[in-house]
């Protein structure tokens, strides 16, 4: 028993030894696997109808600065801040002696000229019938004497001249006179259009139109007021005609008004890549206010289907903004703008096309170039 007990002990020795030796030469030979495995998904062509809040504001559809054309002294104020006017209405009246004065020689001088043409007119007349009547007269041998013809005709060809003239002097001060009228009519300010006075800076006795003068009142029409947005400029070609929006203020919590599209300006601000776009707002009740800040919901839809990929596809990164896509087994990354937020997916636009595979959850860990394993 003993023998054999010492003859098995060396080869159960030797066989351990064989068996380390085997899994060493086996961990040898399967070298470790460091290809990343990921995960991917489709690019997707969607139409989405989205709205986005963006800031507003309200304006007067019409608004102005009305200042004195002239100079003068304010004889009169008719309106004061919060009055309502209609077009025409006079708002005040100027005094300018001087002015008053020019018009009234002017209007002398018209009436003066009107009766020299008048006295003209009746001196050209008669002596006109006097040629007439020697004219026939002569028809009888020896009935006028030629010398007297020949006066009559040269009378009524100087009096016809001086019918003439008189018309040409008549004219000429009546032009000066409506010069002068159109002067005085300056001094009596009036408003442009319909509206409401929000300032008024003059009162009686003050002397207004030098250079430099403030303005005497300010209007503003606000029974339709603009409420103007800005668009960014990944969203310009969203907006056209058919477009309308919804808006609140502040001042009227928990109301909504609606607006439909106006006008735009057509082009993106080279500095603030913004596009100035207005919508109409009626209001009749004087209810919104000019000034008023409005929280507004632009809805967003594009006119034909855009791409779009999970919000995590796309990494922001300091070099560019890029998705990670899958061409055989290697990563590329293509750089893409972003475009609206609709859930968990973001629009881009780029060299990417739909159905096209992406990694699902894309980092810069993740280098272009890199080879890759697709998880099943």
């Amino acid at each position: 028993m003993k023998v054999y007990q010492y003859c098995f002990l060396p080869l159960l020795i030797c066989g351990l030894f064989a068996c380390g030796k085997d899994e060493k030469a086996t961990a040898k030979e399967t070298p470790k696997d460091d290809t990343p495995t990921v995960k991917v998904t489709e690019v997707q062509s969607l139409q989405p109808h989205k709205p986005i809040v963006v800031p507003g504001e309200l304006f007067p559809l019409d608004k102005v600065a009305i200042y004195a054309k002239m100079k003068g002294f304010v004889r009169e104020v008719k309106v004061d801040r919060g009055s309502r006017v209609k077009k025409g209405q006079v708002l005040a009246i100027l005094d300018a002696p001087e002015t008053s004065a020019d018009f009234a020689q002017a209007e002398g001088i018209v009436r003066a000229a009107e009766g020299a043409l008048n006295e003209a007119k009746a001196r050209a007349y008669a002596s006109k019938q006097n040629y007439l009547r020697l004219l026939k007269a002569n028809q009888i041998a020896g009935a006028v004497a030629p010398i007297e013809l020949d006066k009559a005709e040269a009378e009524m060809k100087a009096d016809s001249a001086a019918k003439v003239n008189a018309e040409g002097n008549l004219k000429a001060a009546k032009s000066v006179f409506k010069s002068k009228a159109e002067l005085v009519n300056y001094l009596t300010i009036t408003a442009p259009f319909s509206g409401t006075i929000t300032e008024r800076h003059i009162s009686p006795g003050a002397l207004v139109g030098g250079s430099g003068s403030e303005p005497l009142f300010q209007l503003e029409d606000q029974s339709t007021l603009r409420l103007t947005i800005a668009i960014p400029e990944k969203y310009t070609n969203v907006v056209n005609r058919d477009t309308s929006v919804m808006f609140s203020v502040n001042a009227i919590p928990n109301k909504e008004f609606s607006a439909p599209f106006s006008r735009s300006s057509g082009s993106v601000d080279d500095k603030t890549r913004v596009m100035l776009t207005e919508f109409d707002v009626p209001n009749p009740t004087g209810e919104l206010k000019a000034g008023m800040y409005a929280e507004v919901k632009l809805p967003l839809v594009r006119r034909h289907e855009t791409l779009f990929v999970p919000t995590t596809s796309v990494v922001n990164s300091d070099e560019r903004i890029f998705v990670i896509k899958t061409v055989g087994n290697k990563a590329k990354w293509v750089t893409v703008e972003k475009g609206m937020t609709v859930d968990t997916l973001v629009e881009v636009f780029g060299e990417v096309k739909k159905g096209e595979k992406v990694v699902l959850r894309a980092s810069e860990e993740l280098r272009d170039g890199q080879a890759i394993k697709v998880a099943q």
